[in-house]
């Protein structure tokens, strides 16, 4: 019955907002006590947890979503603390009867620390970090490596020599979709690209390429888009 509840009330509250034009998910405020911290995946195919608290509130437990396991961020609580969250309810999380609320900012009601995790839904902090480099260099070496996330998919990989003899490797494109054979020993570039954080995490010293220019032709591959930052 309970569960029932909470779905009719959000479902209400979400089509009120589509109706008026305006399809962000409702902000929600709860307050209670740490009970227990851990790592939860969001699936079963997730290739890295989130930092979870589960809170025990006036209306029983709560599950709170803070940030992914790579993050190198210290929570400003622990086991115990009281704090207040302000956050969100994915939908899909509530259609399954498990509702966890995502948290934009928490504060702790013990010491007053407080942290802003997220701007709003699809507006992760940990994302301001994610800003493109550009590397310039020669191509030395041209091989093919299995995918990171899934190793039956097979990948073109560049490394590149920059005028000071530092080497830089670079994920290009899934063989399949292209195999870039312009890209070869020899060839002088300037590539923009940019690390995910799960990547330092896990100490893989590559690059995904966003660009590839040509200096000498003048010629550019767009291979995707580089995250947006802040």
């Amino acid at each position: 019955m309970k569960k029932f509840m909470w779905l009719s009330v959000f479902l209400l509250v979400f089509w009120l907002g589509t109706a008026q034009g305006k399809t962000s998910l409702p902000l929600r405020k709860i307050e209670g006590t740490v009970k227990e911290i851990r790592i939860e995946k969001v699936s079963s195919r997730a290739r890295f947890g989130f930092l979870t608290a589960v809170l025990s509130t006036e209306k029983g437990e709560v599950k709170v979503r803070l940030y992914p396991e790579w993050w190198r961020l210290k929570p400003p609580f622990t086991v115990g603390h009281r704090i207040r969250v302000k956050g969100w309810i994915p939908p899909r999380t509530l259609f399954k009867g498990q509702p966890v609320l995502v948290a934009a900012e928490i504060q702790n009601l013990d010491t007053g620390e407080m942290l802003v995790l997220r701007e709003g839904p699809g507006k992760p902090r940990w994302r301001w970090g994610l800003k493109p480099q550009t590397f310039s260099g020669e191509i030395v070496a041209r091989r093919v490596s299995p995918g990171l996330g899934r190793p039956q998919i097979k990948w073109l990989v560049i490394e590149v020599k920059n005028e000071s003899g530092q080497l830089y490797t670079f994920r290009i494109s899934p063989l399949w979709l292209n195999d870039y054979p312009g890209l070869r020993p020899g060839k002088r570039v300037k590539i923009i690209a940019w690390r995910p954080p799960f990547w330092t995490a896990r100490h893989i010293d590559e690059y995904m390429a966003c660009k590839v220019v040509f200096p000498e032709s003048g010629k550019t591959l767009n291979l995707r888009k580089c995250p947006a930052t802040k």
